[in-house]
């Protein structure tokens, strides 16, 4: 009795997942714009002159997407596109003969790169959104999170990738990049995403992250200085002073005075309140998306790789009813 009990629990679990997939899946379908992608990446695509005739256009995006909505390697979006029906179904093929191999996969992610793509496809989705009014430009919040590599030196050169660096973050070092992203102030979603080394500083990136347009700034204490610096951009671009509202370090909140303190901690509390908003995209990128370590190496790769990541979260975030409306 208790056998057959797990049994149908198993079994109810498991349906329950196969219908969260399809679910996701079927808002995946609906909010990707794939007519502007589509038009946006044929130029560059395998014309099929010689040789082999290419695979479908539609079936080599919808596998790319499935691997980094899922967090998949070239081999592993094959075999679930073959093995998994709510995969296939998406990517609208029914037998193993119409997906490619996982090298061509690869081929076609490194087509994308080269020609710039997965930067176009990003600015698309932030045009599309400015459109619908839910990218306003006039405050950005701006922030940061490491996206660990691989440190491992097992691989043809033997060694670790030269472009990521390692830094400590609190008590724990990290090997990797960090994703540097600018995100409007009122919606919660990013307009601007940059990838450097992890060891880079946030407040050196502060305005590589900003539109020019913005009234205000806000960013946690490591942006402390950001108005201050070489570089920064001072006025926006009706002629304005952009304000810096960026968060104090508790301890310099804790040298004022009784009265100094309590009108600090609220504005303190007012800053963070809007930087919140940043939680909710991060939040997409690594929790639901299961992106906290790429699998590739170089710079290069992983600003394409941030830029499809980004793009996909502003989608997610922006069906949400409480931007969708």
């Amino acid at each position: 009795m208790d056998k057959q009990m797990t049994i149908t629990a198993f079994s109810d679990e498991l349906a329950q997942v196969r219908t969260k997939k399809k679910e996701f899946l079927s808002q995946i379908e609906r909010i990707v714009p794939w007519g502007e992608w589509l038009a946006m990446i044929q130029p560059c695509y395998y014309k099929g002159e010689r040789g082999n005739k290419p695979y479908p256009l539609e079936i080599m995006l919808r596998l790319y997407l499935l691997q980094n909505l899922y967090d998949l390697s070239d081999e592993a979006t094959v075999a679930e596109a073959i093995d998994s029906r709510a995969f296939s179904e998406f990517c609208g093929v029914d037998s193993s003969n119409q997906v490619p191999d996982g090298d061509t996969l690869g081929r076609f992610r490194n087509l994308l790169i080269r020609n710039g793509l997965q930067e176009k496809l990003f600015a698309q989705v932030v045009a599309a959104l400015m459109e619908r009014g839910l990218i306003l430009k006039k405050g950005t919040i701006v922030d940061s999170t490491i996206i660990s590599a691989p440190s491992s030196t097992k691989n043809k050169e033997e060694k670790r990738d030269p472009d990521a660096h390692q830094v400590k973050k609190g008590n724990t070092w990290h090997f990797g990049y960090k994703a540097h992203i600018g995100v409007d102030k009122d919606s919660g979603l990013v307009h601007t995403v940059k990838a450097t080394a992890a060891n880079v500083h946030d407040v050196s990136e502060t305005s590589e992250l900003l539109t020019g347009e913005e009234e205000a700034v806000y960013g946690d204490s490591g942006y402390l200085g950001a108005g201050k610096r070489e570089d920064a951009v001072v006025r926006n671009k009706s002629g304005h002073k952009i304000k810096y509202k960026i968060n104090r370090r508790p301890s310099q909140v804790k040298k004022l005075s009784k009265s100094g303190q309590y009108a600090a901690k609220k504005a303190e509390h007012a800053k963070s309140s809007v930087r919140a908003k940043v939680e909710h995209v991060f939040g997409v990128v690594k929790k639901q998306l299961h992106f906290r370590k790429t699998r590739y190496r170089g710079l290069e790769k992983q600003q394409a790789k941030f830029n499809i990541m980004f793009a996909l979260a502003n989608l997610i975030l922006a069906d949400r009813p409480c931007l969708a409306a």
